[in-house]
């Protein structure tokens, strides 16, 4: 009778060979390259310039190092890139800061919203049914939309997959395209020689838009490459250019790999071609460590470990063969000493086309031990690769099969096994972005790079005035509420120590002070004191403890007390109880009265005499706020350059109609 772990690598040999449309239905990914979904909910009007960066590797650390550019030179920008780590809206940020979670996901549903309204009764020339957007599509729409609503002057894009006809492409306005290094990937999508690949991801050139492209690319992909754009209209740049304009960089202080100088010399040679007197310290640029998550990162992971491992884990997504030698290179170089064992964590995504049995032998020794494992499979990602089919690869070359873990193979039990295995050695954590996503998000993994979100805007304010009416919030809800009041009271629409062109605060007494100082130790003992005292109430439980019970009662006169101390002390700050009322400022607070609206009244009310005058524009505008309910509902923003938009209110629009009304004949 054969043993349980035989049938179980049977099971994982028959379903790593088994066709896509023959697996479970977890297994089918919802992609459909091509642009006439996407191009029915992208905004009509594009706010911003665009810079379209494709490839199959590095092209995410080039959008990075374009960030950090445009942060050094202070011009406002956006970013877009995939897949996010490690949620949904890290893949956009603002000048720097991740976008507003809210305010993504209300962009998210109005493309869905929009899409809906736009799909009926509409179907391809073939006679197709379009069906639904997909993932990618939805979160492309939504990004453009969240550029248009921040006033970004540029948009810096990550093609999502190939370029042609990625959701990406039907940006409507490029200034500059960038192409990093070509190889084999996606197969099954774009194409099974590089040759094929090089030709979609060249569709996203436009004519007359100059393309960077990577210099140590293969010749037939070069050729692929200038064939292209010649028949579009543009020229190509090689990054080669950019060699002088890095001269400066330190080396000593910077020591960067081969592929990582072939991403920097593409985007700074894509900034020069925007900003040609516009110059760059190199060395100011690398200092501020403009890298993507899980990109040659160091993360801590000793809570997980429960303190058995205080040296930090090196995470780098490296899911194919161009990431996967670069990654060698690096380990084998740096990380090793001698023959140092190194431990392994790696997780890859089931693809017909990937090289598992190439990639594992590339990166594993036989001193070193792996844990192979899998990560949860979310909506439309792609299925883990079987763990017992990645063990039975390493087995080949990993001789003692105590080097190899054979348990549980989620992700985080992976980590504290390698951890362990490893002591306070080398441990390299690798694979597909999925299950790098997922290793952030288990607790206790702390990663070393940190970006802030942005805070919630006015639109916010308004949504969490209204959400509660309806129910309590919740306690991230309410956080999110006080910081969008507190944004919209000190915005230079409300705070006139921000208006005017030198904007200075004034001087603050030093009792003030020192009421503020006393104001913030109270608060943060009395939450201290909160904490404890919850962690008490766990360990009573329903049981009794007549010495737990004292302490209890202790800490919560201790945090009373503190409480009462920090009202106090905010009452003679603010000189005034705190007024329940102002708590909730109405509509017309928060947006203001349009200037639009009245100048539109005031027009109709100065043109009686031509009653058929002021009804064409009515019917005018009327058929504007039809083309706008095309894109999707627009909510109000908060412009990095001040600017303020908003949709014009029922009682508005009434009272409009009402003018028309009376002066019509």
């Amino acid at each position: 009778m054969p043993a349980a772990k035989d049938i179980q690598r049977a099971l994982a040999r028959i379903r790593a060979v088994m066709p896509t449309q023959k697996q479970s239905a977890t297994a089918q990914r919802n992609i459909k390259l091509g642009l006439e979904r996407i191009s029915r909910v992208v905004p009509d009007e594009q706010r911003w310039i665009g810079v379209h960066v494709g490839g199959t590797n590095g092209k995410g650390s080039i959008c990075a190092l374009l960030a950090g550019m445009f942060k050094l030179s202070g011009i406002s920008h956006g970013t877009y890139i995939s897949p996010a780590l490690p949620e949904r809206h890290n893949g956009i940020t603002i000048n720097g800061l991740y976008v507003n979670k809210r305010m993504y996901e209300m962009e998210l549903k109005h493309v869905e919203e929009a899409y809906a309204r736009v799909v009926s009764g509409w179907t391809f020339a073939s006679g197709e049914n379009p069906g639904d957007l997909t993932p990618f599509e939805n979160e492309t729409a939504a990004a453009f939309r969240v550029f248009n609503k921040m006033n970004v002057q540029y948009g810096i894009v990550e093609v999502g997959m190939g370029g042609a006809t990625d959701a990406t492409n039907a940006m409507k306005q490029k200034a500059v395209t960038v192409i990093s290094k070509i190889d084999l990937d996606h197969q099954e999508y774009l194409g099974n020689t590089i040759e094929e690949i090089a030709k979609v991801k060249a569709g996203i050139m436009r004519p007359g838009v100059p393309c960077i492209v990577d210099h140590t690319n293969p010749t037939s992909v070069m050729n692929v490459l200038q064939d292209h754009a010649q028949s579009v209209g543009t020229r190509i740049n090689l990054s080669s250019k950019a060699l002088p304009l890095i001269a400066d960089l330190d080396q000593l202080r910077f020591k960067l790999q081969d592929y990582e100088q072939q991403n920097l010399l593409c985007a700074i040679l894509a900034f020069r071609n925007l900003f040609p007197n516009l110059q760059v310290d190199v060395n100011k640029l690398l200092s501020l460590k403009p890298q993507l998550p899980g990109r040659m990162e160091k993360v801590k992971v000793s809570e997980l470990t429960h303190g058995a491992r205080q040296n930090p884990v090196l995470v780098d997504g490296a899911h194919n063969m161009l990431g996967v030698e670069a990654l060698a290179k690096y380990v084998d170089g740096s990380l090793r000493e001698e023959d140092q064992p190194v431990t392994w964590v790696m997780g890859l995504s089931s693809s017909k086309s990937k090289p598992f049995s190439k990639i594992i032998e590339t990166l594993i020794r036989p001193q070193d031990s792996l844990a192979f494992v899998e990560y949860t499979q979310g909506p439309n990602d792609p299925p883990p690769a079987p763990a017992e089919l990645g063990r039975e690869v390493a087995a080949q070359v990993i001789q003692d099969e105590s080097r190899i873990h054979d348990d549980e193979p989620s992700v985080g039990k992976g980590v504290q096994w390698a951890c362990n295995q490893a002591g306070e050695g080398p441990v390299v954590v690798t694979g597909s972005l999925y299950m790098i996503r997922e290793f952030y998000k288990t607790e206790g993994v702390e990663p070393s790079r940190k970006t802030k979100m942005r805070r919630p805007g006015r639109s916010q304010l308004w949504r969490y005035i209204k959400l509660s009416q309806e129910r309590p919030l919740t306690s991230e809800e309410a956080r999110e509420f006080k910081q969008a009041r507190r944004h919209w009271h000190l915005s230079p629409m409300n705070s006139p120590i921000f208006r005017g062109s030198s904007p200075t605060s004034p001087a603050v007494p030093e009792k003030m002070r020192t009421l503020q100082r006393d104001a913030a130790r109270h608060q943060s003992q009395a939450d201290g004191y909160q904490k404890a005292i919850h962690t008490l109430k766990n360990d009573l439980g329903d049981g009794k403890n007549d010495e737990l019970s004292k302490s209890l009662q202790e800490l919560e006169r201790r945090h009373e007390e503190h409480l009462q101390a920090y009202n106090s002390a905010m009452f003679k700050i603010r000189g005034r109880a705190v007024d329940g009322s102002k708590k909730y400022p109405s509509h017309d607070d928060i947006f203001g009265t349009p200037r639009k609206s009245r100048s539109r009244v005031s027009a109709l009310l100065s043109e009686n005499e031509s009653p058929g005058k002021a009804e064409d524009e009515s019917n005018k505008s009327a058929d504007s706020s039809t083309r706008q309910l095309h894109i999707g509902p627009s909510e109000s923003r908060d412009s990095p350059r001040g600017g303020w938009s908003r949709r014009r209110s029922r009682k508005e629009q009434q009272g409009e109609e009402d003018v028309i009304r009376e002066h019509r004949p």
